[in-house]
């Protein structure tokens, strides 16, 4: 049967090779293409490498021409500022000015400035270097700035339209003062946008070059393009404040909105003051010699191509002549080398025939990548000349197991590989008959599964740790369906797998408590990668529960979210601690009232918020008469009952409005707040005094005291905590001294006692 069908199969092959050797021939034309693609690209290149060096000499030079710009325009500024604070200096010193006599002492120069005048407090033009008809200026923006505020400074306006001469104006102005420093009016100098465009002239920007004189809040003061000035902005304003913004100066491109042209813009900020300058040059004008050699470029290109052309075609012609005329056997050869040479499998062929037994015959490129042994080394060897002792006799006695039963062996060996380690190859080994049908070949393919192991190793050593770890972790897909969950999980929440798979998270029964903050996180989530954070969840029996969360996305290798992971750790315990040491920071533990601290602030809150309702309160010192003698004749402990019982009565003296805490030892304090009158204090005094007057009883004992308390009002005793509290004890000592068991007043005026009485 084999042997009917091999001249059908060498047909086949025949026709195979030939097919694989015509299609070589386009080898040739394509080499071709390929060096027509080269020159194409290698001239293309060469037209932006120098189109790129040129533009970068004209934005050198832009730049050279911005930075001149820029001392053009401080200069000019800086001497019409000098020509105002003279004109400010006379008027200032004299009181009075003539202007004609400072133009034709030079003082007042006309060069580019259209008028020089004075403005009075009003508005009205007081002097001026031309005769000018009554006009009123008050209402301009730069008069108002004037006005309002002395900043000392030149005041550049934005372009207006000159109500005597009607032509686009830019207004240089500084305040003049009165001898008191009061407003007197202003100094006006007027120029035509020319005046700071007039670098222009001087420079050789070419027929579509461009000047502007932009604020650095974006308002366009003057510009030129060409030949022509204008005060109207192109767009480039913007632009330019958004650059100098990062930068003190630089170069960019940009179209211009108003005539469409591309210029390259080197910018400056104006030392000194909220200016930018900009020079611009038209891209294509500056590049007009280089658009001519680009078309000799681009001819010497079209006359190489069609050379190539014609050569390549004879070439490829005589080579498809050459090409029918190779055996058969050299292409069958190729292919079949080719073919073993791209197989991922690692591929060798060793002969087992008599004269030639255990030497390669084939050994292709992935062994070679595999056993860092070349195909020249192997060829034609036993395994014992190129390899380690142990490792071709361990192949000598496989080779036996298989000649004695020639079947498929399938093993998994660990080989130590010189540079790369141990690495661990799964081997199938197959036999090759004869025409006798014995074994003339063993071929054996390997495959490095070194890689495949570890990922075994690591994602059973990840199964463990998710399934022993004691937080509790949920898995959802890249749509948060809920995938997977450990026991701790289980564990912590009470709610099983069936409870909660195949669902999303912000519909399962562990959902969040509040949606707008677990819409909050996963926006987090989603921009930045993690989030954390405290959240509450309920468990399954409704026990409420705290915890920390952690979640995390996991993105592929083209960064899309395949997978939501969040880790709950239980904090129950850890939030109860922490509100009972917040608690015991903020109260006395004996009273349960606030503490010294959590009085002073409670205090500092009361009088701010008397000072911004405009409202009175006070402050009331109380310390009990009598309380050492109980200590030291009853002991501590009745003494700490004395102390919780006048807690308790005192609470019931006051407003629930009011704040009573232990100061310390026996002494305590009342915030009253909105305290509208002072009888409203006299009575809860009287309240009090009574209250503490009356016996305690404690342990079948019955105990007097009494109490001094001092009051202090806000505001008259005190605006701060710290004077209150000063004032209100000074006062408690007062009504000691004056019997003790009652109240007194820091400041008690006549009026005062005939209220309370």
């Amino acid at each position: 049967m084999p042997n009917s069908r091999a001249p059908l199969n060498i047909q086949r092959r025949r026709r195979f090779s030939l097919t694989r050797h015509k299609r070589s021939l386009w080898a040739l034309p394509a080499f071709g293409l390929l060096l027509i693609v080269a020159l194409w690209v290698a001239t293309t290149l060469q037209l932006e490498a120098t189109e790129r060096g040129l533009v970068t000499r004209i934005a050198r030079d832009t730049d050279g021409f911005a930075a001149s710009f820029e001392q053009y325009t401080r200069r000019t500024i800086e001497q019409a500022d000098q020509m105002a604070l003279l004109v400010k200096y006379e008027y200032e010193q004299h009181g009075e000015l003539q202007l004609a006599q400072l133009i034709k002492a030079g003082i007042v120069k006309g060069d580019g400035i259209v008028l020089v005048s004075i403005i009075g407090v009003n508005g009205e033009v007081i002097a001026s270097s031309r005769r000018l008809r009554l006009l009123n200026l008050s209402d301009r923006d730069y008069f108002r700035r004037h006005a309002a505020h002395d900043t000392g400074a030149l005041d550049i306006s934005e372009p207006v339209v000159g109500r005597s001469s009607g032509i686009p104006l830019i207004q240089l102005s500084r305040r003049l003062n009165h001898r008191d420093g009061s407003f007197a009016g202003i100094v006006l100098l007027s120029v035509t946008p020319d005046y700071f465009t007039g670098f222009y002239a001087e420079t050789d920007l070419g027929a579509q070059g461009s000047l502007s004189f932009v604020g650095t809040d974006g308002t366009f003061r003057a510009g030129r393009t060409g030949s022509e000035s204008t005060s109207v902005d192109d767009g480039i304003g913007e632009s330019l404040v958004a650059h100098a913004m990062d930068s003190q100066s630089g170069v960019f491109e940009s179209t211009s909105a108003a005539d469409g042209i591309r210029r390259i813009i080197a910018f400056r900020r104006l030392a000194g003051y909220p200016f930018i300058v900009a020079v611009g040059q038209s891209r294509d004008e500056a590049l007009g010699g280089f658009a001519k050699s680009r078309i000799k470029y681009l001819i010497i290109a079209v006359t190489f191509t069609v050379l190539i052309l014609v050569f390549f075609s004879i070439v490829t012609v005589l080579a498809w002549r050459l090409q029918r005329n190779r055996g058969e056997l050299k292409l069958q050869r190729r292919f079949l080398q080719t073919l073993v040479d791209n197989l991922p499998s690692g591929i060798a062929v060793r002969s087992m025939r008599p004269d030639s037994r255990g030497r390669c015959v084939l050994w292709n490129e992935a062994n070679e990548a595999m056993f860092g042994v070349k195909a020249d080394v192997a060829v034609g060897k036993r395994f014992d000349e190129f390899m380690v002792p142990e490792a071709a006799e361990r192949v000598d006695a496989l080779d036996r197991k298989l000649l004695e039963s020639p079947m498929v062996q399938e093993t998994v060996e660990v080989v130590d590989i010189e540079g790369r380690g141990q690495r661990i190859f799964q081997f199938i080994r197959a036999p090759i008959f004869g025409a006798d049908d014995v074994v003339d070949y063993i071929m054996s393919s390997a495959s490095d599964i070194t890689a495949e192991r570890a990922r075994t190793d690591e994602l059973r050593l990840a199964s463990k740790v998710f399934e022993t770890t004691a937080d509790g972790i949920m898995l959802s897909d890249s749509n948060d369906r809920v995938i997977m969950i450990n026991a701790a999980f289980s564990k912590l929440t009470g709610f099983g797998a069936a409870e909660v798979l195949g669902q999303t998270v912000s519909e399962s029964p562990f959902r969040a408590t509040d949606p707008l903050a677990y819409v909050a996180r996963m926006e987090q989530l989603l921009r930045d990668g993690v989030v954390t954070g405290e959240v509450s969840r309920f468990a399954k029996d409704g026990t409420s529960l705290s915890l920390w969360l952690t979640a995390t996305c996991v993105r592929d290798a083209d960064g899309r979210i395949v997978n939501y992971v969040r880790v709950f750790s239980d904090i129950s315990l850890l939030k109860a601690t922490q509100q009972q040491l917040e608690h015991l920071a903020s109260f006395d533990p004996l009273t349960g009232l606030p503490n010294r601290r959590l009085l002073q602030d409670r205090l500092c809150q009361a009088l701010l918020r008397a000072e911004r309702n405009a409202t009175s309160m006070a402050l009331m010192f109380i310390d009990l008469d009598g309380f050492k003698e109980v200590n030291d004749t009853l002991g501590h402990d009745v003494g700490d009952l004395l102390l919780c019982e006048v807690a308790a009565r005192l609470q019931k003296c006051i407003r629930a409005s009011d704040t009573i805490g232990r100061f310390g030892g026996d002494e305590f304090a009342i915030v009253v707040e909105e305290a509208s009158s002072p009888r409203d204090l006299v009575m809860v005094g009287e309240r009090i005094v009574a209250a503490l007057a009356a016996p305690f009883h404690l342990n079948d004992r019955q105990v007097r005291t009494g109490a001094s308390i001092g009051i202090a009002l806000y505001p008259p005793d005190g605006t701060d905590a710290t004077t209150l509290l000063k004032n209100a004890d000074v006062a408690m000592y007062k009504a000691k001294r004056s019997g003790r068991n009652r109240f007194e007043f820091f400041n008690q005026p006549d009026k005062l006692l005939a209220l309370a009485e």
